[in-house]
């Protein structure tokens, strides 16, 4: 009872602030916001960036020290045309191989979303002119493009020269393979950071989302994607990294946090009070330890498990305290429940029905084994009481099998022998005469009584056996003197008779008019009808 005394430390519910987790995360957000790369430690909020959130179309996912991806956007929205029908590229524009404002006046080609790219002094004049072959210009200065299956419109010109009519176009579209070239450099690099990571996918979205260029758009965006996939693994990796040593860490201080609860959860009759105690008394300073030896968590993932610890050690507290209150009430419900089965018992030790009475003490001895446990002295003195009702009825019902076993060896005597009479019987001799013998044996069999349970399925399988044997002789019997087989057998035999003289008159006009063919017919048909008469007249033999 003393260990119900020994005071635990106190609620430690700010362990988790008082021991730097909200002071350090704070610092590492600050870290985050300079430019360098994401550390291992900073907080989740910082990291909600995950592949799942990179659209599909390459959009940028929200980061850590950045704006909000709607931000960008808007800011992205700002900055670009508001349609996708520019005015003549101005001197500082960075297509210098484009033509000069003076060479567009009067022109309104739709271009591409300028590519993040070094500035392309010249094109190949080959490749604009394969990048041409997608274009067209209708009548009216329309300009299409052949994109996959669709022609898609991307702008009008009054320029009439076809060729001068696509040339910025194509060179748009140069530039955006320049752009994707850049793109995969850049990937190649040995080493990124996540915010790197999402704007190269924002710019590839923006620029692939419908370019109003002339050119082999299908491969674009074939070769984006590809581009994009390896973005995302990259982040997907950064990811990982980032958060295996959290993982670990977590893992781990889940594991000592589960087995507290583990400990809780153990019934309390089956806890070794003192060493618990002592467990429970040591929880808060290994918990400090932990948290200024590993890793720091984030705040949640911290305050949830601190939680998960304060409630596990508060219903530790209430279990012990209602334990030792309650122990010796319980001991005494236990005497008393305990009691009533040994009434119960000793009311059933005289008994004769022996089948249902072992039932009743199988489920009364299940009911003590379910029972509490009561103090020793008491329960070992109700025991002895329980196991004599018990051993008073077992012993007489013993004796009664002891006897009975014995009348049953001479049944089964009895009975071995009415088998070696049965298996005597020959049905094929005497019909009538096995029936007779067989139904006197039957009788016999009945009146012979029960023998052991082991030797019953045994000695059963012979008799039936020797039943079997007379009723397949009685069964074949039968089918030989049937009058209707009989009468089948005699005119099949008559019919075949008539047949094998027919037959042979055949034969002898077939040998007359000298024809092989039909001789060798009538021949194999007469010998057919021999061979059925020869069956038949073996049946006729066997019904006698």
């Amino acid at each position: 009872m003393s260990e119900s005394e020994t005071p635990l430390p106190a609620d430690q519910s700010s362990v988790p602030e008082a021991d730097g987790v909200v002071d350090e995360t704070a610092e590492q957000a600050s870290a985050e916001q300079a430019p360098a790369e994401p550390q291992p430690q900073e907080p989740a909020d910082a990291e909600r960036t995950t592949s799942e959130q990179v659209p599909e179309s390459g959009a940028q996912a929200p980061a850590a020290d950045g704006p909000s991806p709607s931000a960008e956007a808007e800011t992205a929205e700002a900055q670009a045309p508001a349609t996708p029908k520019p005015a003549a590229p101005s001197p500082s524009a960075p297509r210098p191989a484009a033509p000069s404002p003076a060479a567009l006046a009067g022109k309104k080609p739709t271009a591409a979303l300028l590519p993040v790219a070094p500035a392309i002094t010249e094109h190949d004049p080959e490749k604009i002119a394969e990048a041409k072959a997608f274009g067209a210009v209708a009548e009216d200065g329309t300009v299409t493009v052949q994109d996959g299956t669709q022609v898609r419109t991307i702008g009008t010109t009054t320029e009439t020269d076809r060729d001068a009519a696509l040339e910025p176009f194509a060179s748009a579209y140069l530039d955006l393979v320049a752009f994707l070239d850049l793109t995969a450099t850049t990937l190649n690099a040995p080493e990124h950071t996540q915010n790197e990571l999402n704007r190269l996918l924002e710019n590839l979205r923006k620029n692939m989302k419908e370019p109003q260029v002339v050119g082999d758009i299908p491969a674009l965006r074939a070769r984006a994607s590809e581009l994009r996939e390896q973005a995302k693994e990259k982040i997907r990796a950064l990811e990982a990294k980032r958060a295996e040593q959290r993982e670990a860490a977590t893992a781990r201080r889940t594991e000592f946090v589960e087995s507290i609860e583990a400990l809780v959860a153990t019934p309390p009759e089956q806890i070794s009070w003192k060493n618990a105690g002592e467990t429970m008394r040591q929880m808060v300073p290994t918990w400090k330890q932990m948290q200024s030896e590993d890793i720091n968590l984030d705040r949640p993932t911290e305050e949830a498990l601190w939680k998960r610890l304060s409630a596990a050690r508060a219903s530790f507290d209430r279990m012990r305290k209602q334990f030792f209150s309650k122990l010796d009430e319980k001991h005494a419900e236990a005497a008393a429940h305990k009691e009533e089965l040994i009434a119960r018992a000793e009311a059933m030790q005289d008994s004769t029905d022996w089948g249902p009475t072992v039932r009743a003490y199988k489920d009364l001895m299940e009911q003590w084994r379910r029972a509490p446990r009561g103090a020793r002295k008491k329960d070992d003195a109700q025991w002895k009481r329980f196991k004599a009702a018990q051993d008073t009825f077992f012993a007489a019902r013993n004796a009664d099998l002891h006897e009975t076993e014995a009348e049953q060896r001479k049944n089964l005597e009895a009975k071995e022998a009415l088998l070696v009479e049965a298996e005597a019987i020959d049905p094929g001799k005497d019909l009538e005469a096995a029936k007779t013998a067989l139904r006197s044996v039957q009788d016999r069999w009945e009146e012979a009584g029960k023998v052991p349970r082991g030797d019953m399925r045994r000695i059963d399988d012979r008799l039936r056996a020797v039943e079997r044997a007379v009723k397949n002789a009685e069964q074949d019997e039968w089918r030989r003197t049937d009058p209707r087989t009989r009468a089948r057998v005699e005119g099949a035999s008559s019919q075949l008779h008539s047949a094998i003289a027919s037959y042979e008159e055949a034969l002898e006009k077939a040998r007359e008019g000298g024809d092989p063919k039909r001789i060798a017919e009538a021949e194999a048909a007469l010998e057919a009808r021999k061979e059925w008469l020869a069956v038949i007249e073996r049946s006729a033999r066997d019904l006698g």
